[in-house]
């Protein structure tokens, strides 16, 4: 028989070769794979037209496999094996494809929102198993245009042409300071107090820092940085270790004002608001868990929805 790699056996072809030595007759194979007699007898014949061989002796007794016949069975039983044996790998991985879910999420939500939601969403589908990955803004879109992942959350206000956008929270950004900062004896600071004072600030691209300097500038203040620093946690830890104020949501201190580490100061005349959202990219083709996730969001996170309002 030809070696051709380029253009392997049938399986097609193989099943019914296979069948047909095993029950000795074309109407046998018929009934086994649920064919008709004639599509049966155009497999075999396509088999032995490719290999240029005759596998079966025909007559009076039925069929019988030729010594080419013969030496074809056990290679063509393994390959077919072989074949169920790929098949179910894929459907092994296809099961677990679906329900795998990769997330790309900025600070704020990533650190504070996301854990929760995640809790809540798995409750309905336990089966999920969620990948996270928590970056700054401009990184979470640049992971979901390359296709990454399959779900981000943004906090700035970056362009979002070519996604499908959900808003999942108004947001504010507070004046934080250590409980120990000479400001805490008062309620409220004003544009030139930031002037005068240390920034501690997160590094350019967060989604924090863009919006609190978009807001800013357009009130004729432009900050420098004291400190850069690329997390939430780390700018909190800064605050209380070497004082200063930042800029932060609300969301992200939570925490820290109920124990009493840090404190919250109104801006006078000037609010700083932003929305966090979810994005996913239009060119996707997005999970059946990814496409779960997103309706629950619709559902039970976005402002106004039954559980988000």
């Amino acid at each position: 028989m030809t070696s051709n790699s380029a253009n392997p056996l049938s399986s097609g072809e193989l099943i019914a070769f296979v069948a047909a030595v095993e029950s000795a007759s074309v109407h046998g194979a018929a009934d086994a794979l649920g064919l008709t007699q004639s599509a049966v007898t155009k497999r075999l014949q396509a088999l032995e037209r490719r290999g240029g061989v005759t596998l079966f002796e025909r007559g009076r007794f039925g069929m019988r496999p030729t010594t080419a016949g013969r030496l074809l069975y056990p290679d063509a039983k393994e390959a077919l094996a072989a074949l169920r044996r790929a098949e179910a790998v894929l459907g092994g991985h296809r099961e677990l494809a679906r329900h795998a879910l990769t997330i790309a999420a900025s600070y704020t939500i990533g650190e504070f929102l996301l854990p929760g939601w995640l809790a809540s969403f798995r409750q309905r589908e336990p089966e999920t198993r969620a990948q996270v990955e928590i970056a700054n803004s401009v990184a979470v879109l640049a992971r979901l245009r390359d296709h990454e992942v399959e779900v981000g959350f943004v906090e700035g206000r970056d362009d979002l042409r070519g996604c499908d956008v959900l808003t999942v929270h108004h947001d504010r950004l507070e004046v934080v300071v250590s409980s120990t900062h000479p400001w805490c004896r008062r309620q409220s600071v004003g544009l030139r107090d930031l002037a005068g004072e240390p920034y501690v600030a997160r590094e350019r691209g967060s989604g924090t820092r863009d919006v609190a300097d978009d807001v800013l500038s357009g009130y004729g203040l432009r900050l420098t940085p004291s400190i850069e620093t690329a997390s939430v946690q780390s700018v909190k830890r800064t605050l209380v270790a070497e004082g200063g104020y930042s800029l932060l949501s609300r969301v992200a201190i939570e925490l820290e004002v109920a124990a009493g580490t840090l404190s919250v100061l109104r801006l006078d005349g000037v609010e700083i608001q932003r929305e966090l959202r979810a994005v996913r990219s239009h060119a996707h083709r997005h999970g059946d868990a990814a496409k779960a996730f997103w309706r629950w969001l619709e559902q039970h996170v976005v402002p106004g929805s039954l559980e988000g309002a």
